[in-house]
């Protein structure tokens, strides 16, 4: 009888155990935060935003993408990222942003520095560093040859960069790295990477010529997200 009564047990516990644990997570969900920036420049759209916005609520393995759109101030970019970390309490950041005609450029290195160029605002940058006395640049946390094989898997243009400019894109690469907002958050995989703008016509290494129009710039955050996400899962 006791045996019975142990076994029982053990099974009403590892119920409560399953139970409790999604009850957690119901709670507290895994999320990754993935942003993009609002059009600049005179702009109508960002590609960076369109290749994320469709994100929002997605399921990635056991993970939740929370998707944000930042704006192209100074200052303000910063703070709205630093918001997005306290609330979310994410274990992944991928920000985007809109680089030149070219291939996905996946940002290897944020540096410490910011150049006189105005914001949406008509506003110029308080400083030319992102913080004084930082260390002058900071490496990624993402997985980038991971990244990398998997949309050349795919044949999606893309190569590494160690320069992400000295505008906004670079500015919240550099936040993110240095002072993400939490102090769990400096713990995580986060990174930048840069897509082409909407519509670009791109040529791949074989000579092919690719359009990033609103399907292909989805799928390229698509395959970055999902191989965080794996990331994610292989270190659990």
């Amino acid at each position: 009888m006791r045996t019975y009564k142990n076994f029982v047990a053990g099974i009403l516990g590892g119920l409560l155990i399953v139970f409790t644990l999604q009850s957690a997570y119901a709670e507290h969900p895994r999320v990754i935060l993935v942003t993009g920036f609002e059009p600049f420049g005179g702009d109508s759209t960002n590609s960076s935003w369109e290749a994320v916005r469709n994100f929002d609520g997605k399921h990635f393995n056991n993970a939740t993408v929370v998707v944000a759109q930042l704006p192209v101030v100074w200052g303000k970019a910063a703070e709205k990222l630093h918001e997005l970390t306290k609330t979310h309490k994410p274990v992944a950041v991928i920000s985007f942003g809109q680089a030149g005609e070219g291939p996905v450029l996946l940002e290897t290195t944020a540096h410490n520095v910011r150049e006189n160029i105005q914001d949406n605002k008509k506003m110029l940058p308080q400083t030319l560093q992102v913080y004084s006395h930082a260390t002058p640049a900071l490496k990624t946390m993402l997985p980038l040859p991971e990244i990398e094989a998997r949309l050349r898997a795919e044949g999606i243009p893309v190569r590494l960069s160690q320069d992400a400019g000295t505008y906004l894109c670079n500015d919240i690469f550099y936040t993110l790295m240095y002072d993400p907002g939490t102090n769990d958050t400096k713990e995580i995989p986060r990174g930048f990477v840069h897509v082409p703008p909407l519509n670009a016509n791109v040529r791949t290494k074989v000579g092919d010529t690719v359009i990033f129009d609103k399907i292909l710039l989805q799928k390229t955050a698509e395959l970055i997200i999902q191989t965080v996400a794996d990331t994610l899962s292989q270190n659990q």
